[in-house]
Parts: C-alpha cells; structure tokens; sequence
C-alpha cells in the first residue's frame, strides 16, 4: 500500500496524525489489480497484463477496469505465506525506528506497535506504544511480555499500579483510546521537561508505560527479556464503523461492516449501503460449534498495515468471511459474504462467444486437506494450525495451509477449510468468453447487485451445473472473459457436531482436586463497563484466575490474574449495559488449578 500515511517515531501530535486515504472518484474500476499469480492460466490474458501493470500505481490493487469480479478460488492464491503479511505473532513487539506505518485494528486483537517515544528519568524508563492510527473501543486484556497483567486504581502517574507480583511496584500502564479531547500524559509531562501540551497524541490509541530498576536480585524475575516489557495487549479495535440498519456507528466485528468501513474509510472508495446491511444480516446469522457455542457466521477481527499493498488486505479481509468482490455499474465497490445464494441468472451456449470446460481438479497440486492458519485467542492470540479438513482420504494426502490471520475462530475457520477444498477441488472449472451477458452478471439481481451463482446448461455437451465466479475480466467494451467452477449447494452447508475438526488445545495446566475453588465469589458493583468482584482472601500459597465474557453469541473467555493475598479486583473495559458471567479459581506456583466456580452474573 505504501502511501504517505506514516508515523514518525517522535513524540509529537501532528506527526503521529493519520489523514483519511484521498483518491479520485471510481470511474470505471475499483482501486487497483488483484494479483492473480503469474503462473495461473489467467496469466496469459490481455486482462491479466493491463492488471499487473496497474498494480504498480499509486492507487493500488482492488478491482480495476479489466478485473471486475473476484471470488473465493481466485482469492485463495492470495493465501499463501508471504513476507508482506506479518503473521499475529510477529506484531506483538514494541520496535523503535526513524518510520512506521499506520496500523487499522478491526474487531478483537492482540499486538503491540511502535515507540512513539522513549526516555529515561528518575529511574524508570518511560516508553509510550502506539496500538492504532485511530481511536479504539478499549483495553480488554493487559500483556507485559507473555504476562497477563490487571491494573488496580492509582492516580499518582509516578506510582505502580499493576497488581501482579513480582511486577507490584516495578511498572505502570496508562492506556489512551485516541478519544476527541484526549490530552498529553501527566506523568510524561511531569517526568520530562520537553513535554507539553501539545504532544497529546491525537487521534491515536496506545499506552504511556514506565519500568523502574529493581534490586539486582530480583531483576530476571522482573524482566525476564533483560529490557523492559514488551507491551502487546488484547483490545478491541475501530470504533467508528457504520451500521446502515441503524445509522449508528459504533465497535463491531461484523464482517460486512467492516469491510465496508475498509473500503469507505481506508480506500476511500463508496458502498451501496442497502446491500451492506443486507450482507450484515447474513454475517449476524447465529449457528453452534462443536462446542456448543453460538457463533456468528462471519467476523472479521486483526490488523492491517499501510505498509501492506492492497491486494493483501483486500485478500485476508475478503477470504476470512469468503467474499465475493465486484464493481458496481454506479462504480461502487459490492460484496456479498458467504453463502449460498439460488442463481437466478441461466447461461446456455447462446451466451458464449467461445468455452472451455475442464473435468477434473486443478492438478496435482489440488489439496485433499486444508488446514488454515489462524488467529487462536487460547494459544495467546497467535498464529494456529487449525483442524484439518479431509476431503479425500489418500496414502499420502497434499495438504494446503493458507493464512487467514484475520479469523479467531475456530468454527468459522473450520467453514472456510470446507470452502477451499471444494472450490480446488470443484467437479469442472469454466472458462469463457462472454458478450454483453457479462453486464447481466455484474449487475443482474435486484439493486443492481451482481450474480455470485449461475446456471449453466449446454445440451450438446450435456452439462447443467452451477457456477460460482471466480473472476469476470472486462477485455474490451461488451467483450468478458469469465472463469468459473462447478459448486453445489451443500458446498455451503455445515454441521458443527460432525464436520467441525478438533480444535487445537493448548491449557497446560491440569485441575487438582486437592486444591479448593475460591469462596465467597461474587460481583458487589458493576456499572458504566466495568465491575467490582470480590472474594474470599485464598491462602498465600495460591494467585487466583478470573476468567469473563458476555452471555451473547461468539464471546470468548478473557482471563485475568489477582495475586496472592487479594480479595477483590477491579474488571474493566466490559461491555456497557451487557450481561456478563465471571468464574473463579484458584493456581499454585506449580501450575495446579482448582476448578472453575460457578458463573456469576451480572450487568456491567
């Protein structure tokens, strides 16, 4: 992507100031080429030519004037490893240099992010990471290092205020959430002459942090890594996204919400709104995992770089909630999320100017099981090999591995494993040469939508399919070039109970029967999205866990610590007026647990 959207590693506001991306109207095409390989059959077209040309523009790769369609079979070799997507474990460092690009955080994720600065005084060194070029919802889950930490009240900037021994007293976390109004740091301000007013980093989010040096005898405990803590926190991300079912904008991980605000706030393309809350609605559409929890079907959660070209963002955003791409005739940017969808639109040999029909997968290559890479909160929000889905059972099986960093699920991972063997796998793939029929196809289905699904019926060759679209090429004026494979309806069924892999487990610690469940749990306030708890005081041999989540669909646990001795903890960045449950127990310094209290409910 590469634009002039950059933080310079400087403590100053107007630097680290992120401008919205500027381009001219859409006439014709969308922002950019969509990198189809160069060794794909597609390489040889005119289509692919002008395409890859215009990739190298400032404006970047979508869909551009030739390539006006694209789906899941050509998204899926935008999967592949490749150095320009840095996987989720990569990101959570704090690294300081001269330039660092602009990071956009939708949903729930964990990172770190650059130093907007560093300096030392009165011996603490003062660092300040920046998460986001925008405002975030807020924190969910602190992480110093691989620590999970929880902060308790302390409004003395130059005292600690993390809870979790050995770290009490050696640190301090301040988030800031890039919110209008948001100020320059008192305790920076205070601890070094050269702040002031004006350095308040505005319209960023991130955190001002301090570690003090400790005793020489306890310093490993405290640092492990030698240096002070890397900062990569769980937070939720964009909160401004634009929901048209309610005109409200607000946090979401809605998958078509999001990509619209991708296209609309980053591209700075247009959407047809209708069509986006029509795609909202089958994202918001509720479904159990194997593990009897309701999932949503599409959510889109992780971090794009400016840094990155738009093929690869478009690709990762597109692939996680498997979406199909096109230009509008009004030349806004539509999208339909994954589903199936009954063709109204019959395609016979009239239709064709030439066509080439192969039975058959798509070579030796062609995968007989998918196991993706995703985001897994459990495994610390890192880069996880998922279940692996068999479509066909061999004596020595091609496995494929593509990267969908921005998935957090395992059950939506699990669908788009399905997806992917079946589309390499697909009973025929088409290629053809259309008229103006390729017109109907971009903008056939009421509102002026496209045609994702089609029929195609040819007597003398005695096929009737259906198609989904790979790709629909605009070669000259009335002339298409469309590529297409076979698909049927079950493609897009799914049952969690049967078809959903084992997902990886990664707790090591193992319940002990001999260690007791913490007692006298419960919540004494909770309010404004936050909560006290208490309980009562453990013996000093036990840290206490206290794992939350909201009662609604698709929430995963947080999990957070108290130290030995407390009785309370104050939980904060709760969803405001939602039901939460909250469970207890306790942990030894060996790694023995009790079990799980009993949930708590509450209304933060």
């Amino acid at each position: 992507m590469r634009r002039n959207l950059l933080f310079a590693a400087l403590l100053g506001s107007t630097m680290l100031t992120p401008q919205r991306a500027e381009a001219g109207p859409v006439v014709g095409w969308i922002a950019g080429s969509l990198g189809v390989a160069a060794g794909s059959a597609l390489a040889t077209t005119a289509a692919y030519g002008l395409g890859a040309s215009f990739a190298g523009t400032v404006i970047g790769g979508f869909v551009v004037k030739t390539v006006v369609a694209i789906g899941l079979s050509a998204l899926a070799a935008q999967l592949v490893p490749t150095p320009s997507i840095p996987s989720p474990g990569a990101r959570m460092v704090n690294f300081a240099q001269p330039v660092a690009y602009a990071e956009w955080v939708y949903g729930r994720s964990r990172k770190g992010g650059p130093l907007g600065f560093t300096g030392f005084s009165d011996g603490k060194r003062y660092y300040v990471a920046i998460l986001a070029a925008h405002p975030i919802e807020g924190i969910v889950q602190h992480w110093l290092d691989e620590r999970i930490v929880t902060l308790f009240s302390e409004a003395d900037p130059a005292k600690s205020n993390i809870a979790e021994s050995p770290i009490k007293g050696y640190g301090r976390i301040t988030a800031f959430t890039g919110d209008p109004g948001q100020q320059a740091d008192p305790g920076l301000n205070a601890a070094f002459a050269e702040i002031a007013a004006a350095h308040d980093f505005k319209g960023l989010s991130g955190a001002v942090l301090w570690a003090a040096r400790p005793p020489q005898s306890s310093f490993t405990q405290i640092y492990p890594d030698g240096r002070q803590w890397a900062y990569a926190p769980v937070f939720d991300g964009k909160k401004d996204i634009y929901d048209p079912r309610d005109g409200l904008s607000r946090f979401t991980s809605n998958a078509a919400l999001v990509f619209a605000d991708w296209v609309v706030n980053v591209l700075g393309r247009d959407v047809d709104w209708a069509e986006v809350a029509d795609e909202a609605d089958a994202s918001d559409v509720v479904a159990l995992d194997s593990e009897g929890i309701p999932r949503k079907r599409w959510e889109i959660n992780g971090t794009l770089s400016d840094e990155q070209e738009f093929e690869a963002q478009r690709a990762q955003m597109a692939a996680a909630c498997d979406a199909f791409v096109y230009e509008r005739a009004d030349g806004k940017v539509g999208f339909t999320v994954g589903r199936w969808i009954e063709p109204e639109l019959t395609l016979g040999p009239e239709d064709f100017l030439a066509l080439e029909l192969i039975e058959g997968q798509w070579g030796a290559d062609a995968p007989d099981e998918v196991a993706a890479v995703y985001t897994e909160p459990d495994n610390g929000w890192r880069e996880t090999p998922s279940g692996t889905w068999v479509e066909r059972q061999v004596a020595m099986p091609v496995r494929d591995e593509p990267q969908l960093f921005m998935v957090t699920n395992h059950n939506q991972v699990s669908r788009l494993n399905k997806r992917l063997a079946r589309t390499k796998l697909s009973q025929y793939q088409l290629r053809g040469t259309l008229g103006m029929k390729g017109y109907e196809i971009l903008g056939g289905r009421s509102g002026g939508r496209a045609h994702r699904f089609a029929r195609v019926i040819h007597p003398e060759m005695g096929i009737d399919i259906y198609i989904e679209v790979g790709e629909l090429a605009r070669e000259s004026v009335g002339i298409f070039t469309l590529t297409a494979n076979s698909v049927r309806p079950e493609d897009f069924d799914f049952d969690a109970a049967t078809e959903e892999p084992r997902r990886p487990v990664y707790d090591g610690v193992v319940s002990d029967a001999s260690i007791p469940v913490p007692t006298g749990f419960a919540v004494s306030a909770a309010a404004a999205g936050s909560a006290t708890v208490q309980w009562d005081v453990q013996d000093a041999a036990y840290v206490m866990d206290l794992q939350y989540r909201t009662t609604a669909v698709s929430s995963a646990w947080v999990l957070v610590s108290a130290a030995a001795g407390q009785g309370a903890l104050q939980v904060s960045g709760l969803l405001s007026g939602a039901e939460h449950e909250i469970q207890i127990r306790n942990r030894t310094n060996g790694l023995g647990v009790s079990d799980w209290s009993s949930s708590v409910t509450f209304t933060a």
